[in-house]
């Protein structure tokens, strides 16, 4: 994913750190730290297929998957 898309998708999901982003997908703390640094600094940002997909949601106000 590019920078510039997960930036946006950060502001659509109303994340404004790493630890939003662990808190609105679930992933681990290092994880987050890292995709927000990559995009930060302009590089692009590596996610699975399904991180994706529950980024996509959570930007719409859905769940990401059910509890």
């Amino acid at each position: 994913m590019k920078a510039d898309d997960f930036l946006n998708w950060m502001e659509k999901a109303k994340c404004s750190s790493a630890i939003d982003v662990v808190r609105v997908l679930g992933v681990g703390r290092n994880q987050a730290q890292r995709w927000v640094a990559s995009a930060k600094a302009g590089d692009d940002v590596e996610v699975k297929l399904t991180v994706a997909l529950a980024m996509s949601a959570c930007a719409r106000q859905l769940n990401r998957w059910p509890d």
